[in-house]
């Protein structure tokens, strides 16, 4: 395999048009796979949003979800300790009552220190099993989460639209996980498919390329598909406790908590409106470390599709180590890719040219940065292979395919 023109970003980014205009209608196909992705999350999120706005009871029911004030202002030591309380999170520990306690226990009690019995109105529920791993303290982990519910005297309507939007939302989170990986998995194996043949100046029929690609795709690529997921997903989640952990308007909260949860599957702005500050710090800060994690994981997702064996850790060592040759190029792909599908360029395209082109723009250029990083994840393959002596070239770009020959 000649990689001797392959080795700047120039000439990668040359290859990668000609790659694309030589298989522009499967490529435009593939740009319509994940415009249909990003539409059916923006256009979910949008009903989602839509219908808290619009539903009197779900605002009145989130708007009922607070703490009970107290009349005499607490001791410094409660001043000091208390945070604004996030979907009603409060750490065991700040409250004297015991989970176990009955009515009479419950009188004998005070919370946060001061005179003011704690009524029976109110129910502890424990949440456990976190993991360092997720970022939970070691407090946490160890004692849980404790939660403050009030009982209200919920009326049929309200638990009518609470029971609907639960359902409406675990059924809309499980559809975009599902369509995330097999879109992807898709896509990405179509992707592989038709450069490993062009590179090897092979055919294959239109319909034939599809169906390899995608049965490839799906057999090698679900997993770290998943696994990418997840890790944007905690990403999102731990800046959203971050940056509005401490919203006290548990309706406003909860319409940006529905954001974040579809935001790692399209880019979805948790906007809503009197929090700029704090959503102008969550989109800088996401964009930032996003950028950097999809670029310590730039070529991650070949090297699992060339070699199904190696694992999570190896495919990440092997993708540093190979990045690190040709730093230069790798880091000017991703500061490409970072401004044409980035947040910024969406909206200066969506202000003068409308939403619908902006995001077909957008997924158009996000497959053409997947044909990118694939040729530039062969040529510094190629260079890592001559210097060690093993070889890497026609012959090794034919058994990639050996599953769907």
């Amino acid at each position: 395999m000649n990689n001797n023109t392959r080795t700047t970003t120039t000439q990668i980014l040359k290859q990668t048009t000609h790659t694309i205009t030589s298989h522009l209608i499967i490529f435009t196909l593939l740009s319509l796979l994940t415009l249909s992705l990003r539409s059916n999350v923006e256009s979910t999120t949008h009903t989602l949003t839509t219908f808290i706005d619009h539903d009197p009871s779900i605002k009145s029911l989130l708007t009922r979800l607070h703490l009970p004030t107290s009349t005499s202002p607490p001791p410094p030591r409660a001043l000091t300790r208390r945070r604004r309380p996030f979907l009603q999170l409060t750490r065991v520990g700040t409250l004297d009552d015991d989970f176990f306690s009955s009515d009479d226990d419950v009188d004998d009690h005070r919370l946060f220190g001061n005179g003011d019995r704690f009524s029976v109105n109110y129910t502890d529920l424990i949440v456990d099993r976190f993991d360092f791993r997720l970022g939970f303290s070691g407090f946490v982990v160890d004692n849980g989460i404790k939660m403050l519910l009030k009982r209200f005297e919920i009326e049929k309507h309200e638990m009518s639209a609470l029971l609907f939007l639960l359902g409406v939302l675990s059924a809309s989170y499980g559809f975009a996980i599902f369509g995330f990986v097999v879109t992807y998995a898709w896509v990405m194996g179509i992707v592989f498919v038709v450069v490993v043949n062009d590179l090897l100046k092979g055919y294959k029929s239109f319909f034939r390329t599809l169906w390899d690609g995608s049965s490839l795709g799906l057999k090698r690529l679900s997993g770290f598909i998943v696994m990418r997921w997840a890790v944007r997903d905690a990403l999102t989640q731990l800046l959203g406790v971050w940056f509005f952990g401490e919203i006290e308007d548990q309706y406003m909260f909860f319409k940006i908590f529905v954001r974040l949860k579809l935001m790692p599957f399209s880019i979805v702005s948790p906007w809503v409106k009197g929090f700029e500050r704090e959503i102008y710090g969550f989109l800088l800060s996401w964009f930032l470390l996003d950028t950097l994690i999809s670029f310590v994981f730039a070529v991650d997702a070949w090297i699992a599709m060339v070699d199904t064996r190696k694992s999570v850790r190896e495919v990440v060592k092997e993708g540093c180590h190979l990045m690190s040759l040709m730093l230069h190029p790798a880091i000017n792909l991703k500061c490409l890719e970072g401004i044409v599908c980035g947040t910024f360029a969406r909206w200066v395209l969506s202000h003068f040219l409308g939403k619908f082109f902006a995001s077909a723009f957008q997924s158009f250029m996000e497959v053409y940065f997947m044909v990118a990083w694939l040729l530039y994840y062969f040529s510094v393959k190629s260079m890592d292979a001559n210097a060690t002596g093993v070889p890497f070239g026609h012959r090794e770009l034919e058994r990639l395919l050996e599953d769907v020959r």
